[in-house]
């Protein structure tokens, strides 16, 4: 590490390292459900908001930059996600949740409440409070700090 940038170079490894490691806990939890944390990810925003077009998922996702259509199309496939005609525009499509996506979404919800439990274990509700803003301002700008205001989480 370079004079200087001893704790900004620590920071940043350690949010990519806390990064990698709760993608790997939320996938390994995820393995009973069958999808992926993408997945659930898109399980999740159409469970809150659907039907949606493609375009406006793909605004609302974090794990994915631009369309999602490749894992959408995948989702299709396995029977989470179903495509219907768009009732005032039949050239357009909408996606919504199938019975078995809906199964999945309930599932989904008490993986992700485990992990939350989990994680209030390593850190209060007050130190969460200090460190939100920080990581909130690095987004700053960028099309991920919309997106995280779309989905209310700003």
């Amino acid at each position: 590490m370079k004079k200087g940038f001893d704790e900004v170079e620590k920071f940043r490894y350690l949010i990519l390292a806390v990064q990698r490691h709760g993608n790997r806990l939320l996938n390994e939890a995820l393995k009973e459900v069958g999808v992926t944390a993408s997945q659930a990810e898109v399980i999740r925003v159409l469970e809150m908001k659907q039907p949606l077009s493609l375009k406006d998922l793909g605004q609302l996702l974090i794990c994915e930059t631009g369309s999602p259509s490749r894992l959408v199309e995948r989702m299709i496939r396995d029977g989470h996600v179903a495509k219907m005609t768009h009732p005032d525009d039949s050239r357009f499509v909408l996606l919504q949740l199938t019975k078995q996506g809906k199964e999945a979404a309930e599932k989904v919800k008490f993986v992700e409440e485990q992990l939350y439990h989990h994680m209030q274990e390593m850190a209060s509700e007050a130190e969460l409070s200090e460190v939100n803003p920080i990581l909130e301002r690095f987004l700053r700008g960028s099309a991920l700090h919309e997106t995280m205001g779309l989905r209310g989480f700003l």
